[in-house]
């Protein structure tokens, strides 16, 4: 993977992506992606190394990552406020029937 004008990080996140694709690639086939997009498996193998490679790139700079359909991807700092909210309301409670509703 020729990287040279990439960041650290964007090399990193373009060799996840290149593995996620590569990954989900080699379950599914050439075929079935083949088909869907109207081209011959030998153009999806042909585009494997340097055309895919170019897009796991191309998404990176875009700060953009590859995840599977089924994975929900949410915002960290969303995230830490609901945890830091969590603890601060469990550091109050010291029993379960302070859980109890008057």
């Amino acid at each position: 993977m020729s990287t040279t004008q990439l960041s650290q990080e964007e090399v990193v996140r373009a060799r996840k992506n290149y593995a996620v694709l590569m990954q989900r690639l080699a379950s599914v086939g050439n075929g079935p992606v083949a088909l869907a997009v109207g081209c011959d498996e030998a153009t999806i193998s042909r585009m494997k190394p340097e055309k895919f490679e170019q897009l796991s790139q191309i998404l990176a700079v875009l700060n953009l990552k590859i995840v599977p359909g089924e994975m929900r991807c949410f915002n960290e700092r969303d995230i830490e406020m609901f945890i830091h909210g969590s603890k601060r309301w469990m550091e109050h409670i010291q029993g379960v029937d302070q859980l109890e509703e008057d």
